[in-house]
């Protein structure tokens, strides 16, 4: 299927930069003249990991924030429905794009960082973010209904989420069925448009207490040496229901286009969210909601992208 007007393709194709748990990509999009139906594709949902389907709709909501920048980078207006539910389980939003306004200097800003915006599994400097920063991108998530709590390295509760991230790698570590399916989401294909290239997982980590994923291509001879005093953050919502997981997406990728415009980097710690024991205690510790992302925030080399399937794949 192909799109006749070269704007909407140009909004689909950067909506599809959005991160998405293990690069699964699970969204699709049905395009009726200016109106863009936005819906879950389960097929990619992680069975396993992700059996209420929240990671994935935290991913849909990453493509409806980059829908939404891109669209106003072309002079939309997009007014955006979540419609989670709502007769179609699959359907999770619409939106109408409505000519609006020239950008300004700061939609643009997010526009172009959506280009350059990338995970980076690599080791950070070891310091935390400036206090202006870290304000900036408590903005940006309170601005789309959600709640960033970041956690300075001399935080009780960084040492609380620190223990639990490697109570849950450990778990993980030990789940064959878990480990097998995170396998399908890892490639040495430079064809396929979707998963983790096995160049962008970076090094494991050397130390139990280092906020980061292990996955299976974790090797003893490629091995690093992580921080300990970057910028560690929860992001949260105020209750745990699909609209949630869909405001909590959103948040995300309006806090990582706002880090990559001061050239900060993210890198994603969600195995602890996966398991519902870690992630009861670790809500139970911050008593700020519920934990939907967590994350590690600072200064690194620029990783390689990940893949993205092309616009047409992406068109029911």
């Amino acid at each position: 299927m192909s799109i006749d007007d070269p704007r909407i393709e140009r909004i689909l194709a950067a909506a599809s930069r959005a991160p998405s748990v293990h690069n699964t990509q699970p969204w699709s999009v049905h395009v009726h003249g200016t109106t863009l139906d936005v819906r879950a594709d389960d097929s990619r949902r992680l069975t396993h990991a992700d059996p209420a389907g929240r990671e994935m709709f935290i991913s849909c909501g990453a493509f409806l924030a980059n829908l939404r920048v891109a669209a106003r980078r072309e002079s939309f207006r997009p007014v955006l429905s979540l419609v989670p539910g709502d007769g179609d389980p699959a359907l999770v939003a619409r939106v109408d794009l409505v000519p609006g306004v020239l950008p300004d200097a700061d939609e643009l800003d997010l526009a172009v960082a959506i280009e350059r915006r990338s995970t980076s599994r690599v080791p950070f400097e070891d310091q935390p973010l400036d206090a202006d920063v870290v304000d900036d991108l408590d903005e940006a998530a309170a601005a789309e209904g959600a709640r960033l709590v970041t956690l300075a390295p001399q935080a009780p509760e960084r040492t609380v989420l620190l223990d639990l991230v490697r109570r849950a790698e450990e778990e993980a570590g030990r789940d064959h069925t878990g480990r097998v399916e995170q396998a399908r989401w890892v490639t040495n294909d430079p064809d396929r448009p979707d998963g983790i290239p096995v160049s962008a997982l970076g090094p494991a980590s050397d130390d139990a207490l280092a906020p980061v994923r292990h996955f299976g291509g974790d090797t003893l001879s490629n091995r690093a040496a992580f921080e300990h005093r970057s910028t560690l953050a929860v992001l949260t919502t105020p209750g745990d229901t699909v609209r949630d997981w869909l405001v909590a997406g959103q948040a995300l990728e309006r806090v990582l286009l706002t880090a990559t415009t001061y050239f900060v980097h993210a890198s994603f710690a969600t195995t602890v969210l996966e398991n519902p024991a870690t992630r009861a205690e670790l809500a139970t510790a911050l008593d700020a909601g519920v934990p939907q992302m967590v994350m590690r925030l600072g200064y690194s080399p620029t990783s390689p992208r990940t893949p993205r399937r092309p616009a047409d794949d992406v068109l029911r």
